[in-house]
Parts: structure tokens; C-alpha cells; sequence
């Protein structure tokens, strides 16, 4: 605006500038004269006044001594009037005013307060000495009048000397520039025509005896030339950096990647489009605001502080943002601090991939991964380690302990009646029983104790740097704590048992396999001698019963040899004790001792020996047996599988049977049995040579309704724990007396096992069971015919 209102022309500012400075200068001159001036004349006017006061001090003195007040006011007057006093008076001591004369004061002029500074009246003071203490002040007020007046025309004076000196000044020195800027006019037409593209001006310049106007003439020439050639380069490069720019917008908003850059705060400053298709966020949104503001993690968030950012250099970096609409979104980070050429910190740029379907990918392959290996190890209705896991940790566990002399016990736990509970109370009762014992099992170990499910109602329980002794306690409190727990039905409940082997490493094996080995051993033991108990391997236990379950080849061998043979077990009239019938019972000849069935089956059963194992014995019993009496042969469900088995069975009772001798086939229900119809035509076919059928262990966890149903068998034979508690539980003692009812309304002859007393013979008795077998009534024995 400034610019605007000052002339256009060069001459006109330049003369108007030196007379600017001519009058400043002359201006300053003038304010300092006059303020010389009016300091001279205050200077002089108060000597003046103060030799005035002390020329009539000592009259004024004797005057007011004489109490003289005409002398006084008459001195007062003559004082008034003298030249530059405007009044004088006579103060008191309390400053009242006890006698004044003179006229009425002028205040100092704008001028004269701006030259001096003095914005009131000036006075000159002088003390009157008077006897008696008594004090009196002469103060005479200077007038301003004068000063005024001479002041203001020097001013003026000053003024109008100025204004002629300025004119003349003005026309001189415009004179002068208008001759010496001549020759610029031509060069500021060039200069005009140029900047409006016309790089071969046709203007005559003027030619000038100044050196500096002829080399400024010469330059301008030149510059037009150089700015013609300068101008065509600077043509070709901005064509050529509109076509890169150009080039790089299409490439960044094509970009598929996001392309980024903060500033030294941290705040997002650039963004290619990417950005928001990805995001979702808008990028007019976006620009400001901190980068950790999207970033998932609080810890990668904090890496974005400014006091983090000084330094950054990330590379493939996987973080997490946030979207728009709230999902994560993964990707790689690679970013750089930048710095301007003095080392300052300026930003960072970098880039985004996204990879959230390569992560999530990765992750939901990992987790399958992981269920998958979970689901491979563990048994899904306990939450245990399964057997497959089992079998490779036994053997890790070993090789880390033994080394050290620290044993290793085994623990192996075993449902008893289970198939009783799945068959009676349905599968659910039996989860829940499943569920109780692995419950109790993580409540009973250590810290850095192992437990598996094995198998169906099977449980394994590794107890590490663990003495027998210790071992057998915890084992005791597990048993007593499982025995102590009851299962819900919807009526009523159920007590749980279980049988539980103790075996100890190395004392019973420094492998996995054998230790595995020497606790079933223990298990089959305790199931041998009642269940319901812990049992620990120990030298007590045969030889002979470790060999043959730890080495199922010498199984093979005694049935090839021979030394496996039935005994005979009565079964009688309870009323009379005399023999119906006799039940076979295999049995195996093993260094000396005689085996009974119960502690090889289960080896039989492993190495699938049974088929051969019941034909062998049914034709020594077929052979062997005493005549006269009905022979009841036990024979394992899962051999009618074979078909070759089933007429090779035919074959041996067939002949029997026609003879009119009274054959029995006692079956008992197996986990492993499936009921066919070919099983059914079997039975129906044995049944057509004349045989029989009996259920054996009925009411225990083998035998089921539904095989009494589709069976119908002739004979029904009592489990003989329920026998042997009926005498001591009510509970047993109902079951028996309702499984005898049971059978009654099918028609169906009961036997009554394990009759080991007199008050258990009378108790069947009086329930009307007529048959029974046991120890009281009679052992099996061995017989032998040439």
C-alpha cells in the first residue's frame, strides 16, 4: 500500500528522499537550538530570581522581626514586579501562606513543556532566619510569559527559513537527476520488453560519459541473450518434470502398498490412496493425526514417540492396525527416519503391505496345527495325555530319572464293574464315571507327576523321584478317595471301585515297556484276588505269573506242549451238595506251579490265543470229564468271529451231544464283542446239536440284559462277588435275590458262584436258589485218564 502511494518515478523518489533528509537534518538543527535556548532562558530566570531573593532577604527578615506588615507587602510588591516574577509570598512554618503579592501565573506552553519538560510552575525558595525559632519561607513563582513567547517565535522563524531552504534544495537537486537518470529510460523500455517475452528489444540507448550506466547498457544485452537460453532449458526440464511427476502420481496412487510420511512429531503427513482402501479410514480424515492413533498394540504404538521415531529403521516388520470398521488389519512395516544435510531429524517415510490373509492364514493353520497335535495326545472325554502320548513320555520320564538313581513309580488304575455301568445305567453314567476318575486323579497329583488315560476304564499315573512306599500311600489315598465317590443317576446313585497296580523303576524294569508290564501284573493280581484293592509288585507274586504276562511266547509254548488242562469244578445240588454238573476250568502247568485262567486270559486275549486256547481245552474237557454229569464249557464271544472256529466247535460237541451226554456253553459278555446275526445263527446252531447255554458273571460289568434277551439261555449264573458280599451287604444280597427273580420270570435255572460258607448255602437256599458252585462245595481238581 506503501508502494502505491509514492511517486513512479526514480528522479521524483530520490529527490524527495534527500529533501527528506535535508529537512530531518534540518529539523534536528532547529529542536536543538530552541531547546538550547529555552534551557538558557529557564537558566537565567531562576539566577535572576534567586539574586533577587537574596538581595531583599535581610529586610524582609528585620521587617517581619518589627512586625512591620505595610513594609512587608510594600517589598513584595517591588519584588512582583521585577521582569520574569509572576508573585511572591511568605510561607509559615506549617506552610500557610502569610503574605502574597503579584499577578496570576501562566502555565508553561505545549512547546515549551515539549523543549523542556516542565509541565508547572517554577519556583525559587530562600529561609528567612527570624529569633525564637520562628521560621519563614520567601518563595517567589517564576512567570512562564516571556519564555512562552520566545520560544514560540523562534519557532516559527526556524520554520519559514526551512520551507525557502527546501524549495531551493528541491529544484536543484531534481534539476541535477533528471540529467544524470536520462539514460535509464531506454534501458527500463528493454527491460519492460523482455519481461514481456521480447528478447531483441529495439531500443536506442542513450549514450552516457558514466562507466556504470555504459556496462549496465552492455549487461542488459548480454542477459537478454543468456535468460533466452536459460529460458529454452528451463522449457525442456519443466515438460520433462511434468512428465516424471506425472509418471510417479500414476505410480503412488496405483500403489497397492501404502505409501507414508510423518512428520518429526509423529503425525501422519502424506498418504497414496492405498491407504483407504485398505483402512477405510478417508484420507483428508487421516492427514494430522499420530500414527500410533492406528496401530492395535500399545507396545508398537509406543514405538512411534517421537523419541522413537529419530532412530527408526524397521524392515518387514509385522504390526496390526485397526480399520475403520474395527477389524485388524496386518501388515509389513518398512520405514527410515529421514534427515535434512545438518543431521535434523525431518520425518519418517515408509510403506504398508498388507499380508492379514497370509497372517491369518498362518495363525488358523498354526491353531489347527496345535488341535490337530491335541486332539492326537490327549483322550477328548477326560482332557488326559492318551496312550499314544503315554507310551513316548514313560520312556522320556525314564531316561531322565534312572540316570540320576531316582525311581520311577507306576501307577495303573482300572474301573472295576464298568461294563456293568455302561450296560446298565447307559453310556452317559459310564462318561461320568470316566469323569469322576480323571477329576480325582488331577486332584491327587504332584506338581510334576504325569497321568494318561490308557484305555476304555484304564488310567496310568507316573509318579516321578517316588520310593514304593510313597507311591503305595498315594495310591491308598487315591482308592480310598474314588471308592468315597458316588455317580448321580436319574434314580438314585452308584458307587465306584477300582483295582490299582503298583510297580516301581528300576526295581521292576528299566524300560518303559516293562515297566507298563510289571503294573499290569500288579493290576491283574489285584483283580485276582477281588478287586476293589491296591496291589504292588513284589516278590510275593509268582514268578511264574510275571513270566507268563511279560512273555506271552511261553503261553504258545505250554499249548503246544501241552501243559494247558482243564480242571473240574462241581456244580451242585445245594440242598443235597451232591454234583450235577461239572464246569471246565483252564488251567496251565508253568515250572511247577499250576496257573489259574483268570491270570493268563488276558495275555491270551492280546496275543489272540483264545480260539485256540477254548478248543484245546474243550477237548481235554470232552475227554477228561467225569461221566454222568452235565459239562459246562466256557468259551470267549469273540472266537464265533472265526468261522473256522465254529465248525471245528461243532465237530468236537457234535458226537457228545448225540451220545446224550448234557453239554453247556457258558459265554460271558466282552467289551469287544459286537452281537451279529451270524453269532445268534451260531448259537441257534449249537443249540439244534443239543447244547445249552448259560450266562456267566451275570450282574457283573460283562453281562447284560440285552444278551439275556436275545439269548434266552437255559442257565443263569450269579456274579460271585454279589454271593460272596450278600451275607454282609443288603445291597448284594437285593441284587442276588432279584437277578434269581429275574430269572425265574424267563423260565431260566440260576447258579449261584462262589459258595465259600454254610450261612451262604443257607441264604440261597431260602431265597429257592437250588444250584450253586464255590470253594464250600467243592475245588477244582485236576483228572487224568490213561
Amino acid at each position: 500500500m506503501l508502494a502505491w502511494r509514492l511517486p513512479a518515478s526514480l528522479r521524483t523518489r530520490m529527490v524527495l528522499t534527500l529533501s527528506a533528509l535535508i529537512t530531518l537534518a534540518a529539523f534536528t538543527a532547529l529542536m536543538y537550538l530552541a531547546v538550547r535556548f529555552a534551557s538558557f532562558q529557564l537558566q537565567a530566570q531562576a539566577q535572576a530570581g534567586n539574586a533577587l531573593a537574596k538581595l531583599e532577604q535581610p529586610v524582609l527578615q528585620q521587617l517581619i522581626e518589627t512586625h512591620d506588615s505595610a513594609g512587608i507587602n510594600k517589598v513584595l510588591r517591588k519584588m512582583a514586579a521585577a521582569p520574569g516574577i509572576a508573585a511572591v509570598q511568605i510561607d509559615g512554618k506549617n506552610g500557610a501562606v502569610l503574605y502574597r503579592q503579584g499577578r496570576h501565573t501562566q502555565a508553561p506552553g505545549r512547546l515549551m513543556r515539549f523543549l523542556t519538560g516542565i509541565a508547572g510552575n517554577r519556583t525559587v525558595m530562600v529561609g528567612l532566619n527570624l529569633s525564637g525559632r520562628r521560621q519563614r519561607v520567601l518563595r517567589l513563582t517564576l512567570s512562564n510569559h516571556a519564555l512562552n513567547q520566545g520560544v514560540l517565535k523562534l519557532v516559527l522563524n526556524s520554520i519559514l527559513f526551512l520551507g525557502v531552504l527546501l524549495a531551493v534544495t528541491l529544484a536543484i537537486i531534481y534539476s541535477l537527476l533528471k540529467r544524470f537518470t536520462a539514460p535509464l529510460k531506454p534501458l527500463t523500455e528493454m527491460a519492460r520488453q523482455v519481461s514481456r517475452g521480447n528478447w531483441t528489444p529495439k531500443v536506442t540507448l542513450i549514450e552516457s560519459g558514466s562507466r556504470e550506466l555504459q556496462e549496465l547498457n552492455q549487461a542488459f544485452a548480454d542477459s537478454s541473450a543468456a535468460m533466452r537460453h536459460y529460458i529454452r532449458n528451463l522449457e525442456e526440464t519443466r515438460e520433462l518434470l511434468e512428465h516424471s511427476e506425472n509418471r510417479l502420481r500414476t505410480l503412488v496412487n496405483g500403489m497397492h502398498e501404502i505409501l507414508f510420511e510423518l512428520d518429526h512429531d509423529g503425525n501422519i503427513s502424506f498418504l497414496n490412496p492405498a491407504w483407504e482402501t485398505l483402512t477405510g479410514f478417508k484420507i483428508e480424515d487421516t492427514l494430522g493425526r499420530p500414527f500410533s492413533d492406528f496401530v492395535m498394540e500399545k507396545k508398537v504404538a509406543a514405538g512411534f514417540t517421537v523419541q522413537n521415531l529419530t532412530g527408526m529403521k524397521e524392515k518387514n516388520r509385522e504390526i496390526c492396525l485397526r480399520s475403520a470398521a474395527g477389524k485388524r488389519l496386518w501388515v509389513h512395516l518398512d520405514a527410515d527416519a529421514q534427515h535434512d544435510p545438518v543431521g535434523r531429524f525431518t520425518g519418517v517415510i515408509g510403506t504398508l503391505g498388507d499380508i492379514t490373509q497370509s497372517v491369518e492364514l498362518n495363525r488358523l493353520l498354526t491353531k489347527y496345527q496345535d488341535d490337530l497335535y491335541y486332539l492326537s495326545v490327549t483322550d477328548p472325554l477326560t482332557g488326559l495325555y492318551n496312550r499314544r502320548h503315554f507310551d513316548t513320555q514313560l520312556e522320556a520320564i525314564l531316561a531322565e530319572h534312572l540316570p540320576k538313581n531316582q525311581s520311577v513309580c507306576l501307577l495303573i488304575v482300572d474301573l472295576d464293574g464298568f461294563k456293568f455301568i455302561n450296560d446298565t445305567y447307559g453310556h452317559p453314567a459310564g462318561d461320568d464315571a470316566l469323569r469322576a476318575i480323571s477329576g480325582l486323579l488331577k486332584k491327587t497329583i504332584r506338581r510334576n507327576d504325569y497321568i494318561a488315560r490308557l484305555a476304555g476304564d484304564e488310567f496310568a499315573m507316573v509318579l516321578k523321584n517316588t520310593s514304593v512306599g510313597d507311591a503305595t500311600n498315594i495310591a491308598e489315598k487315591l482308592h480310598a478317595a474314588i471308592n468315597g465317590t458316588y455317580i448321580d443317576l436319574p434314580v438314585g446313585h452308584i458307587q465306584l471301585q477300582c483295582s490299582i497296580g503298583v510297580a516301581e523303576a528300576p526295581t521292576h524294569g528299566q524300560k518303559a515297556q516293562d515297566l507298563v508290564s510289571a503294573a499290569d501284573v500288579a493290576l491283574y493280581h489285584s483283580k485276582r484276588r477281588g478287586r476293589n484293592r491296591v496291589e504292588v509288585l513284589s516278590p510275593d507274586i509268582s514268578r511264574a505269573l510275571m513270566s507268563i504276562f511279560s512273555q506271552g511266547f511261553q503261553l504258545r509254548n505250554a499249548l503246544e506242549r501241552g501243559d494247558l488242562m482243564p480242571a473240574f469244578q462241581p456244580i451242585c445240588d445245594i440242598r443235597t451238595g451232591k454234583p450235577i454238573a461239572y464246569e471246565a476250568l483252564a488251567r496251565m502247568h508253568h515250572g511247577g506251579a499250576t496257573i489259574k485262567a483268570g491270570d493268563f486270559i488276558a495275555v491270551a486275549e492280546e496275543l489272540g490265543l483264545t480260539r485256540e486256547i477254548d478248543l484245546h481245552i474243550i477237548e481235554q474237557a470232552l475227554r477228561l470229564a467225569p461221566t454222568g454229569y452235565g459239562l459246562f464249557l466256557n468259551l470267549d464271544p469273540s472266537s464265533f468271529n472265526d468261522r473256522g472256529f465254529v465248525t471245528q466247535l461243532e465237530e468236537l460237541v457234535g458226537p457228545a451231544c448225540r451220545s446224550g451226554k448234557s453239554i453247556v456253553i457258558e459265554i460271558t459278555e466282552r467289551e469287544n464283542v459286537t452281537i451279529t446275526d451270524t453269532l445268534l445263527a451260531d448259537i441257534q446252531a449249537l443249540r439244534r446239536l443239543g447244547c445249552k447255554l448259560a450266562l456267566d458273571d451275570f450282574g457283573s460289568g460283562y453281562s447284560t440284559y440285552h444278551f439275556l434277551n436275545l439269548f434266552r439261555p437255559e442257565y443263569l449264573k450269579i456274579e460271585g462277588a454279589f454271593v460272596r458280599g450278600m451275607l454282609d451287604h443288603e445291597s448284594d444280597r437285593k441284587i442276588v435275590e432279584h437277578i434269581h427273580e429275574l430269572a425265574m420270570s424267563f423260565g431260566i435255572e440260576t447258579i449261584a458262584e462262589s459258595v465259600e460258607n454254610e450261612d451262604t448255602r443257607n441264604a440261597l437256599l431260602r431265597m429257592g436258589i437250588r444250584n450253586a458252585q464255590g470253594w464250600h462245595l467243592g475245588l477244582p481238581q485236576m483228572l487224568h485218564k490213561h
